[in-house]
């Protein structure tokens, strides 16, 4: 699916697509340790972050957004397709400590999954990994109405699931503008407020 020109914005804060301008702030952020096991991630070289960056874009498998408070890139949110494409895994990751317990993850997740909801109407689960010892995360999914799913012991996981259709209050209490060309299974512009 291709999301290069989607635009959700909800006050402050702003999902852009994952673009060329961006590789190098994500790279950084990826070179950190701790971010590197929050998301277990291995860290990549530069020009191994410009192909992911590229592969990424037109994969039609993945959405990746930056996210951006005030203009400024913080961390990213993706979205995961299943092989059938009834399930999508959703991650967030806020880089940037100085933003961190302010609620812009909870917000990205929210525009994201809503996004995700008039883009993909074959999506009919959310779904989330997270690590065991990552309460944060725990805590965040749970406050969304993720459910715990099961435990995954061998790679040290919890696996949590929300509908589509137990989301759509969070869409209507948390509005955003989703703005741009995106495909959907017709082929019709897609825009929300």
């Amino acid at each position: 699916m291709d999301n290069s020109k989607v635009h959700i914005k909800a006050g402050d804060l702003e999902l852009v697509p994952y673009t060329e301008q961006y590789v190098e702030v994500y790279h950084a952020w990826m070179c950190r340790e701790d971010l590197l096991e929050l998301t277990c991630s291995e860290p990549l070289t530069l020009e191994e972050e410009r192909r992911n960056q590229k592969e990424w874009l037109e994969s039609g498998e993945k959405l990746t957004f930056i996210i951006l408070v005030c203009g400024e890139p913080v961390g990213d949110c993706n979205i995961f397709l299943d092989d059938e494409g009834a399930s999508a895994e959703v991650e967030v990751m806020i880089a940037s400590t100085a933003h961190r317990r302010q609620g812009h993850a909870k917000q990205a997740i929210i525009h994201l999954m809503h996004y995700a909801a008039l883009a993909l109407p074959a999506v009919t689960t959310f779904r989330a990994k997270i690590l065991t010892h990552n309460s944060a995360s725990q805590a965040l999914f749970k406050a969304l109405g993720f459910a715990l799913e099961r435990e995954v012991p061998v790679f040290n996981e919890e696996h949590y699931t929300l509908s589509v259709e137990a989301a759509r209050p969070l869409f209507e209490k948390y509005p955003c503008t989703v703005e741009g060309v995106a495909q959907n299974g017709e082929g019709a512009d897609i825009r929300s407020s």
